[in-house]
């Protein structure tokens, strides 16, 4: 995707996703299912339109078996650019263990905050693993 702005050319990193609307958890699982067999940590944010539906994805962290850094200033770039209305983070643990840790929900809050001053939602944190996956605003964890 690129947009003029000014002199300025900006490419945005998205990639192509069919335009399925994302309709409860079970759609975002059965989509990034196969990150359960990842022997690292891969960190997704799913950009949606007000409407729910998928405009694209980007992987904005790939980390070792038991972290992953994240820059939330590419996922406020990248949402801003698809002009998405939401944002679903996306995440697995190779370890097998689906609840979040402390380091996970801290960045589910900061997410959260920065993208409230750009008028995007943050809808849910996910996180998928062999044996199980996990939602946070299910769970009631973080800023939800």
């Amino acid at each position: 995707m690129k947009q003029e702005l000014g002199n300025l050319t900006v490419k945005a990193e998205v990639q192509e996703q069919d335009p399925d609307t994302v309709k409860s958890l079970h759609d975002v699982i059965n989509r990034y299912e196969s990150l359960k067999y990842e022997q690292k940590e891969h960190l997704y944010a799913v950009f949606l339109t007000n409407g729910n539906r998928f405009i694209g994805d980007k992987i904005i962290g790939l980390g070792s078996r038991d972290t992953v850094e994240t820059d939330l200033q590419d996922v406020v770039r990248t949402a801003a650019l698809t002009n998405a209305g939401a944002v679903i983070l996306v995440h697995n643990h190779p370890s097998g263990k689906a609840e979040a840790t402390t380091k996970d929900v801290e960045v589910t809050q900061e997410a959260r905050k920065i993208l409230e001053k750009i008028n995007v939602e943050l809808l849910d944190h996910v996180i998928i693993s062999q044996t199980e996956n996990y939602s946070m605003r299910q769970s009631k964890d973080g800023p939800f």
